[in-house]
């Protein structure tokens, strides 16, 4: 990833955030360097920020696609920009300040829509899910969460475990769900429109006794410390970063208590 932007301060987040997603981050604040770093070497996404003293980020951008780079451009700014909304300039936008679940869904988003003409690196070796473990471990599982791209490899992740699960996009989708209908977990991402992850696991609390309630897995890509503190106090019962490895996953749904039929599924009044 390369970033551009005048404010080291910036980069600096950005650089060690990607690393913690297992990503190399390259910085300038210099967009006449940007371009010529992306003659010199490949990189599979660029974060261009808006405000910087020789020129704005819709220049540069501009630059960028006219030497032939067609890699995903990401405008970094504190304004709406009308500009951002050009596909043939830009692929995001990220306001300020800048949140890491907000960064962490650009990225899944922007890089699973990649073009197809861009190399790829070898891919790394594909994690061992054991498919039985859903006849093994019955459960119950909502996944919710707003991205798109973060359902489909949720979903994809539980059925390589044998699960089907069904979807929340929200917090309020979630009550929802859980008036229907009884679940064991809730895998439940913190951040997401109109209801998020720790008001509605505040509602499930005080709505379902123990015992009856689902357990709660919090799903975020805020990795900081005091974060894990913050869900917990909300009333989760565990923390499962983004991107969701295998292993942490499985962790995570062997806490919880297998399939129980006949359980009641009403909220207390």
């Amino acid at each position: 990833m390369l970033v551009v932007d005048d404010n080291a301060t910036n980069r600096r987040i950005l650089e060690l955030q990607a690393a913690k997603w297992g990503m190399v981050a390259q910085d300038t604040d210099d967009p006449a360097v940007a371009l010529e770093m992306l003659r010199a070497e490949r990189f599979d996404l660029a974060i261009l920020d808006m405000h910087m003293p020789q020129m704005d980020g819709v220049a540069p951008a501009g630059r960028i696609r006219a030497q032939g780079e067609r890699l995903p451009l990401v405008l970094l700014t504190s304004l709406d920009r009308r500009e951002a909304e050009d596909g043939l300039l830009f692929a995001a936008t990220l306001t300020k300040p800048l949140h890491q679940s907000q960064l962490f869904d650009m990225l899944m988003t922007v890089l699973q829509q990649e073009p197809s003409g861009v190399s790829r690196r070898p891919a790394a070796a594909k994690p061992r899910f054991d498919a039985t473990m859903a006849a093994q471990h019955p459960l119950r599982i909502l996944v919710a969460e707003d991205n798109a791209v973060n359902q489909k490899l949720a979903l994809r992740l539980l059925q390589q475990l044998g699960y089907r699960a069904d979807l929340a996009a929200d917090g309020v989708e979630v009550i929802e769900s859980l008036q229907r209908q009884s679940y064991d977990v809730i895998l439940m991402d913190v951040q997401m429109p109109q209801m998020d992850g720790l008001e509605a696991t505040r509602h499930v609390c005080t709505s379902w006794p123990v015992g009856v309630r689902p357990r709660i897995n919090a799903m975020t890509a805020n990795a900081m410390q005091g974060d894990r503190e913050l869900c917990l106090a909300a009333g989760m019962d565990d923390y499962v970063t983004k991107p969701i490895r295998v292993g942490a996953l499985v962790q995570a749904l062997l806490q919880a208590p297998t399939l129980r039929e006949g359980r009641d599924v009403s909220a207390d009044d």
